[in-house]
């Protein structure tokens, strides 16, 4: 890797986001001072911070990460982002044994966020296998985790056509996508790879802990191509599976917006909770059709400021039950607070 850190980058980066939070939390004479200053701050950020790394405490655990992550920035404005996940986890613990082999496979790991999220919910309960294609983010990864021994990080691209020939598309923002090869050939060799199915990389580690307790899926659209490429884990050990719904980059690729659903229903997946890209509790169904998914889509391609959703399903209604649950104590503790 060659990122390197640097004081100049750390300085104007914690000065950035904490203009940002309080441009989101404070009074507004405050807020709009923050942000024009913001305006200043944020472009020396960017500068300062090109082929960096910086620290920030993220989910009570201080992550390295790019210095043009966006992940510290997001969670200045929505604490509650990620949380669901979090309490996805929780109740899994909840439900499951104490002493039982709880685990977790995570792909789309980037720095690791999600081991954070749910360590800061249900400490010490879970082993993971995190998989990202990006070589700077796989090592920071193991970099945020080098203490925790049940945290293995696997760097390769996963999808359903195994062998099909793929690259990494940079958004600027430490947050890279899979692409596939359609010309034949690319030109950055470093950010070129070939697909593993899921079941081929990650059935080892869920067989050697008797089982797979969660699946967490974030990859930009490819997530439904993730789901067909688990066919064996999902048949064999029932995760709860926690995925992102984009269907814009979902109908991009050709993707009818139901067909992950209905997939999973397959392996018997009843109950859904969705939520916004924000981290608010949205609603819940179970055996979602057609018509739902379609008018749920609709409001999605609509907002610009929900442009997807954040899914859990499960085959255990209980595990939905308490993730809502507590998503609307949380919700109703907030409005008492605010008042």
């Amino acid at each position: 890797m060659n990122r390197t850190p640097s004081k100049l980058a750390q300085c104007t980066f914690d000065a950035s986001n904490k203009l940002q939070y309080l441009s989101a939390h404070s009074s507004r004479a405050v807020r709009l001072l923050a942000r024009a200053v913001n305006r200043i701050v944020q472009p020396l950020a960017r500068r300062f911070g090109a082929n960096h790394t910086v620290a920030a405490r993220l989910y009570d655990h201080v992550m390295t990460m790019p210095a043009e992550h966006s992940i510290a920035s997001i969670l200045a404005w929505l604490p509650q982002y990620n949380r669901p996940l979090g309490l996805a986890a929780k109740a899994i613990a909840n439900i499951s044994a104490r002493g039982s082999n709880l685990s977790v496979i995570d792909v789309g790991a980037n720095i690791g966020e999600t081991i954070a999220v749910i360590e800061q919910h249900s400490a010490g309960r879970f082993s993971y296998f995190c998989i990202e294609p990006d070589h700077d983010l796989a090592e920071l990864c193991r970099l945020n985790y080098a203490a925790k021994p049940q945290v293995h990080v696997e760097e390769c691209f996963v999808g359903e056509k195994e062998g099909a020939e793929v690259w990494l598309q940079d958004d600027g923002t430490a947050n890279p996508s899979t692409r596939i090869v359609t010309d034949g050939h690319h030109n950055d060799k470093s950010n070129y790879g070939k697909l593993f199915r899921l079941d081929t990389v990650a059935g080892p580690f869920s067989e050697s802990n008797g089982g797979l307790s969660l699946l967490k899926i974030d990859t930009e659209g490819y997530d439904f191509s993730i789901l067909r490429s688990a066919s064996n884990i999902l048949n064999k050990y029932k995760p709860a599976v926690y995925f992102e719904w984009f269907p814009k980059l979902l109908i991009n690729l050709n993707e009818d917006v139901w067909s992950g659903f209905e997939y999973l229903a397959t392996f018997g997946y009843r109950y859904f909770v969705f939520f916004t890209s924000r981290g608010d509790y949205y609603c819940t169904i179970s055996n979602p059709g057609r018509l739902f998914l379609r008018s749920l889509s609709s409001i999605a391609l609509g907002d610009a400021s929900m442009e997807y959703f954040d899914v859990l399903a499960s085959t255990q209604e209980q595990v939905c039950s308490q993730v809502v649950e507590e998503s609307i104590r949380i919700l109703l503790d907030n409005k008492l607070t605010r008042r």
